[in-house]
């Protein structure tokens, strides 16, 4: 899946209605996702305002992609979005050990 980010404006933090119009999605449907994939977001709530990231922004855009061109159901969408992040998390692990292996070779 494939995510433009040239269409993403260039700003640090964005409103709900930003990300709903960012990504497609009507704000209500946004915050359902917020709390059904709570594990993908950290959203900051200033005065009663929900307060999104450029990475929310992409997490949307790839939720969004699963249930609407995918046709999965959420429920497919938060195992494969789980799947996902163990791959990623074991994944790093390796990495300090590539690391080490690395540096022991070029001794």
């Amino acid at each position: 899946m494939e995510i433009d980010l040239k269409k993403i404006p260039d700003k640090k933090y964005f409103t709900t209605i930003e990300v709903s119009k960012i990504v497609g999605i009507e704000a209500h449907t946004l915050r359902y996702w917020e709390k059904e994939f709570e594990s993908l977001f950290n959203v900051k709530k200033t005065s009663n305002q929900r307060i999104f990231k450029k990475n929310d922004i992409v997490n949307f855009l790839k939720i969004k992609s699963l249930i609407k061109k995918e046709g999965m159901t959420i429920k497919g969408a938060k195992s494969k979005i789980k799947k996902f992040e163990i791959d990623t998390k074991s994944s790093t692990n390796l990495l300090p050990i590539l690391k080490s292996i690395l540096k022991e070779l070029k001794k």
